[in-house]
């Protein structure tokens, strides 16, 4: 069964930014590219696999099956993708879709207005979070956070923090604000899960961060992460 992996999805050209030897010793060069055609999670040998499908005129055309293991420090594993892979197009198995029509136009959900009188309550950062003044990235505020909470729930607070500075800016009706906001808390999230120190922890906290990510789009309308939209598939 496919997952998702920080940003990465099946039937999407990638091309490999940093050089790296997966858990069976296959190289793999920066700047190859090819289409991702599987993405799991295998829940026994606890190892996250991906095959790829070079293209023509890569060193060697045909399908490659790379594995990480979910406990790696270093080279591709969760919360770690965006360093060593860029998502491109959508494209899909020939043949696989023989009707489709354009995507729905994105539109973001613009809560209905309400009082000011919470931006006035709870911690520091609630009140900053909820203040839609300021840049996109409140890095000030990010580093107390960590400052004051030496442990791994820091990063899904800051997550919270930048969700609900997405929530004040679509009250605002200034969705390129919202979006910005909305990137920043999937980014943080994926931290959060990124920072497990076990197998089991990782797979729980990947879980969370992609509940977390589904629950954004609901209430925002659609993925601002989400650069190319598959065409939607007519039965």
């Amino acid at each position: 069964m496919s997952c998702t992996v920080d940003h990465l999805r099946v039937d999407h050209r990638v091309t490999v930014l940093r050089a790296f030897t997966d858990a069976a010793g296959i190289p793999v060069q920066a700047g190859e590219h090819g289409i991702l055609r599987e993405l799991a999670f295998d829940q026994i040998r606890l190892e996250l696999r991906m095959q790829i499908e070079r293209e023509p005129g890569e060193r060697e055309a045909g399908m490659v099956a790379l594995a990480f293991p979910l406990q790696a420090r270093t080279g591709p594993r969760n919360g770690h993708m965006r360093e060593y892979f860029e998502m491109g197009d959508y494209v899909p198995v020939p043949g696989s879709e023989p009707m489709r029509r354009e995507p729905p136009a994105k539109t973001m959900i613009v809560p209905p207005t309400t009082t000011g009188a919470e931006q006035d309550t709870g911690p520091a950062w609630w009140r900053e979070a909820r203040n839609t003044e300021g840049p996109d990235r409140l890095e000030d505020v990010e580093q107390a956070m960590r400052r004051a909470t030496d442990h791994i729930g820091v990063a899904g607070s800051i997550a919270e923090m930048y969700a609900q500075r997405m929530r004040a800016f679509q009250h605002a009706g200034n969705e390129p604000r919202a979006a910005a906001a909305f990137r920043l808390a999937v980014d943080w999230m994926g931290t959060y899960a990124g920072w497990a120190t076990s197998g089991g922890e990782g797979a729980a906290l990947s879980d969370e961060r992609d509940r977390f990510h589904a629950a954004l789009v609901h209430e925002f309308g659609y993925d601002p992460t989400e650069t190319i939209t598959p065409p939607e598939r007519v039965d």
